[in-house]
């Protein structure tokens, strides 16, 4: 570790530049697709603002369980069915999947579409479980 440490403040020039792109890199990543909320905003958004949650886990996943009111178009149809989404499209998204990356891909898609504010459960559907928070089973 020591050699490391030395290295890099011996190659400065070469250090600071890829702590920043490594510091942007994250930054970017992070705000990708919308604004990133937890289990409690969720529920405020769609109490006080109606917020539309937008599942796009795969429909067999989705089966087992998903969140009460939660609508599923799988991230892989997400372009082939846009329309279904256009009388929401003045409405807060929420976007959920299993872990909270496609969900941020799919919140990029959605911004292209013209969706202006579009959130993304933090740690997805897997965060919702660990909260305790209830599941049902869509058929």
């Amino acid at each position: 570790m020591l050699e490391f440490n030395l290295f890099l403040m011996e190659y400065w020039y070469f250090s600071v530049p890829l702590f920043l792109s490594i510091i942007l890199w994250f930054r970017s990543e992070t705000r990708r697709g919308g604004n990133r909320v937890d289990c409690d905003q969720l529920t405020n958004l769609v109490n006080k603002k109606s917020a539309l949650l937008l599942d796009v886990r795969p429909k067999n996943e989705f089966e087992t369980g998903a969140i009460a009111g939660s609508v599923n178009i799988p991230f892989n149809e997400l372009e082939n069915r846009n329309e279904e989404l256009l009388k929401a499209q003045d409405k807060p998204i929420v976007l959920i999947c299993k872990m909270g990356r496609n969900a941020a891909l799919a919140g990029e898609k959605m911004q292209k579409f013209g969706y202006e504010e579009t959130h993304i459960l933090k740690g997805g559907i897997s965060t919702w479980q660990q909260e305790g928070l209830p599941l049902v089973k869509v058929k």
